[in-house]
């Protein structure tokens, strides 16, 4: 190799050991009422060096006494495992029902959920769409963006977990390997599970 040649390779090599390691991962579920498929789930983790962002994309259609289309975005970035920004929107039959975006500014969180001014000081390790990629071991609250607050997450035998929501309902999350494989909700007159492709 040339003089040249070897300069070139010993600016390439630091710069290049230099970079963040980039972790793209998809997760992909369908969602069911009963033995009816409704709709999908979509979740993301981007990660690259101290940063993650995880998102969640959710659409279904079904017919429990009443049409409900249903378009669920919710998208959570952490730096250091502390969460510094979330965004969510839930729009319903085509009207924006949940509209929330937080951000924390080096002293607490503060934004706006459906026009009320949010502020929060209790840092954020775990929320929501967390959950599909991290089995929650030891975490006993989760943070839900959804509802602005942190609701009780109880550990059950076998991998399994049960969150209690802010509108009085509950999810029950199962893992294998640290994923999420499946969560059934239970709404006052129907059940909805979510299952992990395989």
């Amino acid at each position: 190799m040339t003089k040249k040649g070897w300069l070139l390779l010993l600016l390439i090599v630091p710069l290049g050991s230099w970079c963040p390691i980039v972790e793209l991962q998809y997760l992909r579920y369908d969602i069911f009422v009963g033995d009816n498929k409704i709709g999908e789930v979509v979740a993301s983790k981007n990660a690259k060096g101290t940063s993650t962002t995880y998102s969640v994309q959710t659409n279904l259609s079904f017919k429990v006494l009443e049409t409900y289309d249903v378009n669920y975005q919710l998208s959570s970035s952490y730096k250091n495992n502390y969460l510094i920004e979330s965004a969510l929107k839930n729009i319903v039959n085509g009207k924006l029902e949940d509209d929330v975006h937080i951000k924390w500014d080096g002293l607490q969180y503060t934004g706006q959920a459906n026009k009320k001014t949010i502020r929060l000081k209790e840092r954020i390790k775990h929320s929501i769409a967390k959950l599909y990629f991290h089995e929650p071991l030891g975490v006993e609250r989760i943070f839900s963006e959804k509802y602005t607050g942190f609701e009780k997450l109880k550990a059950e035998p076998a991998n399994e977990y049960v969150l209690h929501l802010g509108d009085g309902n509950k999810s029950h999350y199962k893992y294998s390997n640290g994923i999420c494989t499946e969560v059934t909700s239970t709404k006052s007159f129907f059940k909805i599970q979510i299952k992990l492709r395989r």
